[in-house]
């Protein structure tokens, strides 16, 4: 047995902190499938893309169940989405392997950093639905957003969740839950996508981690408000830290 085990462990981890606080998977996943299981890039995107159509599938149903996602909102920003993911696809074909493990160190760096100096309203969030009206000038950023889906298997609520809450007034769970929905049905796009196109994908990580990401995406939702956000923003932030500086210089060795 190889290091896939370990799969199981990261699966109901990662699903559980990235249903929890409404990121997407792949900017966890991928780090750990370059890093960990040491898949080449192309075959840790479409792994990674196929680990989280079970894990924010688990986590859609629950927050669906619970009716705490605004469904149309969902709609909509996944219908956008279908317009950047093919263009991420394409140029995943493109980009040297190299490259994009520089460039998913760079961004994670980068969203550890926004992270760190972004500040959310939480007194003025409470809101559960928006309008078509309200969310239309906000969905062009959904297709720009899912280019990084199909090109690096990230999800769009690592970006759209802080514009909900403070562009659209959605409370956090609110926010967090519609996103989920949008990121399960862009990583099952994204993952036909990278397998109709002949992307290859590690069978025995998908193996371990399925049943650790179903457990992990039914657990995330049902702990939202139950943990200190400031403790989960901490960790978050030195682990995408970490895994970003490491990409970043460690690639001519990889």
């Amino acid at each position: 047995m190889g290091t896939e085990w370990i799969a199981l462990p990261a699966g109901l981890i990662i699903a559980t902190l990235a249903t929890l606080v409404g990121f997407g998977g792949g900017v966890l996943w991928m780090p750990f499938l370059l890093l960990v299981t040491r898949l080449d890039p192309a075959q840790a995107v479409t792994t990674s893309l196929i680990i989280q159509v079970g894990g924010m599938g688990s986590g859609s149903l629950a927050v669906i169940k619970a009716r705490k996602a605004d469904l149309s909102l969902s709609f909509f920003l996944a219908a956008c989405a279908f317009v950047g993911i093919p263009l991420g696809v394409w140029l995943s074909s493109l980009i040297a392997p190299k490259s994009l493990i520089f460039l998913l160190g760079v961004i994670s760096m980068a969203m550890a950093l926004m992270f760190v100096y972004t500040h959310d309203d939480t007194n003025g969030a409470a809101a559960q639905k928006s309008t078509l009206h309200q969310s239309a000038p906000y969905l062009w950023l959904s297709t720009l957003f899912a280019v990084l889906t199909g090109l690096l298997s990230m999800g769009v609520g690592d970006f759209l969740v802080p514009i909900l809450r403070n562009r659209l007034k959605l409370g956090m769970e609110a926010a967090m839950a519609t996103c989920l929905v949008v990121m399960a049905v862009n990583a099952a796009f994204a993952a036909a996508l990278h397998l109709l196109i002949g992307d290859p994908f590690a069978g025995r990580v998908v193996m371990w981690a399925l049943p650790g990401v179903l457990i992990g995406g039914q657990i995330g939702p049902r702990l939202a408000g139950r943990i200190d956000d400031r403790t989960l923003k901490e960790i978050f932030i030195l682990g995408l830290s970490l895994a970003g500086i490491h990409m970043m210089f460690n690639v001519q060795a990889m």
